[in-house]
């Protein structure tokens, strides 16, 4: 009993802790698409923003504190505006002067040097056996829209299969059914 006790605490602690993350969005045609990563991060490092954001309402269980909110117009990379949670739902547009010497948004996002990949499946997820015979995630597959920049300019767009993997595949993956999520 006691034991099934402390493993409650410990879950509802994890529970009450986990991140709420606000994901980036990238318009292209006028139709946002959720994204796993920033073009922000190629200017600033997470530390970097939180230390510009330091004096702005900012929810603690928030990942990174902002969403940023991209667009392809033409062939250049634009951020339309980066939100900040207030932890009740809704969002406030930050001040583009705290990042930026720019006064307003949209601005062009000539700092960016990079890919941005807009899921067209869900994440595939690989499994594995241990040598226990437990079932164990090793890292994920989808295909994606692979929009590619350099210095803000869209120079290449692709569609190609992304894969991340946490482990080297054992042997004994081939047995363990996937999970699509």
């Amino acid at each position: 009993m006691r034991c099934f006790c402390i493993s409650l605490l410990l879950w509802f602690s994890t529970v009450t802790h986990a991140a709420i993350h606000m994901s980036d969005q990238f318009i292209v045609d006028g139709v946002p698409h959720d994204v796993d990563s920033s073009p922000l991060a190629k200017l600033y490092a997470s530390d970097e923003i939180q230390l510009k954001l330091q004096n702005q309402q900012r929810c603690e269980a928030e990942q990174n504190g902002y969403k940023g909110v991209w667009e392809l117009k033409g062939q250049q990379l634009f951020l339309n505006t980066l939100l900040q949670s207030n932890c009740n739902a809704t969002t406030a547009s930050i001040d583009p002067q705290l990042l930026f010497s720019e006064k307003q948004y949209p601005l062009k996002a000539q700092w960016f040097t990079g890919a941005i990949k807009v899921p067209l499946t869900d994440k595939d997820y690989k499994h594995c056996l241990t040598d226990e015979g437990s079932d164990e995630t090793i890292g994920y597959a989808y295909l994606a829209m692979v929009y590619e920049f350099i210095g803000g300019e869209l120079v290449q767009q692709s569609e190609q299969l992304v894969t991340e993997n946490w482990q080297r595949p054992r042997s004994n993956c081939a047995n363990v059914p996937t999970a699509r999520v």
